[in-house]
């Protein structure tokens, strides 16, 4: 086997990952922006999520009960972003920052 080809196979998962996380980051990003925009003036704040497992699907759980948690005390999901390589290391599957906004009837009072 040639060495073009196995560097084309050896690329190839990755940019197969790209090409599933790019679309949905994009779309998490607007999402955000727009949230942002309709509520300048929301409650802000961010959580520090770390990992347990290095499994997918165990992340995944993991960030759908946080985001319900903090569902359930009245805040918004707004995005997820990496968190700090220096914080991450001491997590056995790694972490993530979650951020979240909080609206109330004040923010139409300011903004009008």
């Amino acid at each position: 086997m040639s060495i073009p080809l196995l560097r084309l196979f050896t690329a190839m998962p990755f940019v197969i990952a790209f090409l599933i996380v790019l679309p949905r980051r994009i779309q998490m990003r607007r999402r955000a922006r727009a949230m942002l925009a309709q509520h300048p003036y929301a409650e802000q704040t961010s959580v520090y999520l770390a990992f347990r497992s290095g499994w997918w699907t165990a992340k995944q759980r993991a960030m759908d009960a946080k985001i319900a948690e903090m569902a359930s005390a009245g805040w918004t999901f707004l995005r997820a972003a990496e968190a700090s390589p220096l914080r991450t290391i001491r997590s056995w599957g790694g972490g993530l920052t979650l951020h979240f906004i909080r609206t109330d009837d004040s923010d139409t009072r300011l903004s009008a």
